[in-house]
């Protein structure tokens, strides 16, 4: 019994031992096999490979590649981070220069309100002070015997002096007992005009001198601002050469304004009004007064010895020295703002716009300096050049002729206006 149990020990103990063995081991196996396909590469299609950069690298290279790019990515947002720092820094230091700029402001309101109070107290102050020097100088206002009849002082109070009328003093008088009343004398009625003669409407008078030049500034927008006048004479001769006999008339002094076309290059010129002088000296102007509302009534207008109603002329501008002088200013002025604002930083936070210099303070002083002295410079150029003007020119002696549209009445005024009045010479002296 021995022998057997002891071979089928030895025989049954080997395949124990390796069952064992084959157990243990069958699960590390299992678990190698698992992770082996984790340390593989996944599979990728050849496109994706290129987007990624890796085609035919090795493992080890996509590694490199990766850790590289990391490192990339890192030194970016180290950037970024830095960029956003620099920024905030910038933000305080904007803040602050605005908190400068307000305290600033405020101070020199404070400081320009306190000069305003100090000069208002100061001018009343020498208000009240002249005041007080002219209630010093003036008179006391006390009649003789200040006023009080020796009863009404208090017995106690009596004065020792006593007042007394002087006896050349002179008596009161009353003038209601020395007026005696008058009868006015009622002056005589004015005497009325006489007629004497009417220019018609539509008569022409041919043959008058222009006494000014003629100066017709050409419409702008429509509208003649400022019209020159003119004056024309008008003789004896030529008011009978027309076929108007005026016998009593020495002659005739037309008025007018005139106004211009820069296309034609001539003067139109309206005729306002028209002075006669009579032999004897007396005036008359017609028409004595405008239609109401109308500062001028027109009675007539000019026209050259051929029948132009617009004179030809020699035309006037000033354009171009004015717009070469106003576009150099202007464009000089705009320069040297924007130079000043290159040096300036605006900043837009919660609606509020605040401007501040970041640049050199020098050049931005200089460039606002300049541009405010080249605005003043085209203010005062506009203000005494007034605006561009443009004119046609027609010189004095130029012979024109008057159309009336209106009829004329000259009346002579036996008690009217005269040139000159003739004074009797009255003997004086003792004889």
């Amino acid at each position: 019994m021995m022998p057997r149990q002891s071979l089928l020990l030895k025989i049954l103990l080997p395949v124990i031992v390796f069952l064992t063995v084959w157990l243990l081991l069958r699960p590390a196996s299992k678990n190698t096999t698992e992770k082996s396909p984790s340390r593989s590469v996944a599979t990728l299609t050849p496109e994706e490979l290129r987007d990624l950069g890796i085609d035919g690298d090795t493992p080890a290279d996509t590694v490199a590649t990766l850790v590289g790019q990391m490192k990339q990515y890192r030194r970016e947002l180290q950037a970024i981070q830095s960029d956003n720092e620099s920024q905030q820094a910038r933000e305080k230091r904007l803040k602050a220069q605005q908190a400068t700029l307000v305290s600033e402001l405020r101070g020199d309101m404070r400081r320009q309100q306190d000069q305003m109070r100090d000069e208002l107290l100061k001018s009343q102050r020498g208000l009240l002070d002249k005041l007080d020097r002219l209630m010093a100088k003036r008179p006391d206002d006390i009649p003789p015997g200040l006023g009080l009849t020796p009863g009404e002082l208090p017995a106690d109070v009596q004065p020792d002096i006593r007042w007394l009328e002087p006896l050349d003093a002179p008596p009161p008088v009353d003038e209601k007992l020395l007026r005696v009343p008058l009868k006015t004398v009622d002056k005589p009625p004015p005497k009325p005009d006489v007629k004497v003669y009417t220019l018609p409407q539509n008569a022409t008078l041919t043959g008058s001198i222009a006494m000014t030049a003629l100066i017709g500034r050409v419409p702008l927008n429509g509208t003649v601002s400022d019209p020159y006048p003119f004056k024309l004479l008008i003789g004896e001769d030529n008011l009978t050469a027309n076929g108007i006999e005026l016998p009593d008339v020495a002659g005739a002094v037309v008025s007018g304004i005139a106004s211009g076309d820069w296309t034609l290059s001539c003067v139109r010129g309206q005729i306002t009004s028209m002075t006669f002088v009579f032999h004897d000296g007396t005036i008359r102007t017609v028409p004595q007064g405008g239609k109401p509302g109308n500062k001028q009534q027109e009675i007539g207008w000019l026209s050259d010895n051929q029948g132009l109603p617009c004179i030809p002329g020699e035309r006037k501008s000033n354009a171009k020295e004015y717009l070469t002088s106003q576009f150099l200013l202007a464009g000089s002025g705009a320069a040297a703002q924007a130079f000043a604002n290159g040096e300036s930083t605006t900043v837009v936070e919660d609606g509020s716009i605040t401007s501040a210099v970041t640049g050199n303070n020098g050049q931005y002083v200089l460039g606002q300096a300049i541009g405010g002295g080249l605005k003043e410079t085209a203010d005062w150029m506009k203000q005494h050049y007034g605006q561009m003007f443009d004119a046609v020119y027609v010189p004095p002696g130029h012979k024109v002729a008057v159309h009336l549209t209106e009829a004329l009445s000259i009346d002579y005024e036996p008690e009217g206006r005269q040139v000159k009045y003739q004074q009797a010479s009255t003997p004086g002296g003792l004889e």
